[in-house]
């Protein structure tokens, strides 16, 4: 599986949690974004977008972002 360098822009965050839903369903077989390598943090009206230890920065969270919050760019030996 291929490996990327995610870059977060916070600021074009909604909240909307397809990232995590993704990352949930592919990984756990469920849309349930507490079990999700990806967190979106709402903090009064600002978001921000955190990732477990256990993510592999497979990319799924940026393929299913609407709103540009998230970009990829392929690691190197990144399989």
């Amino acid at each position: 599986m291929a490996r990327y360098e995610i870059q977060i822009s916070s600021e074009r965050c909604t909240g909307c949690l397809r990232c995590a839903l993704a990352c949930s369903d592919l990984y756990s077989k469920s849309f349930n974004p507490s079990v999700s390598r990806i967190q979106v943090v709402v903090l009064d009206a600002d978001w921000s977008i955190d990732f477990s230890d256990d993510c592999n920065e497979c990319g799924v969270c940026v393929d299913h972002c609407f709103y540009g919050a998230m970009q990829k760019t392929r690691r190197e030996g990144g399989g």
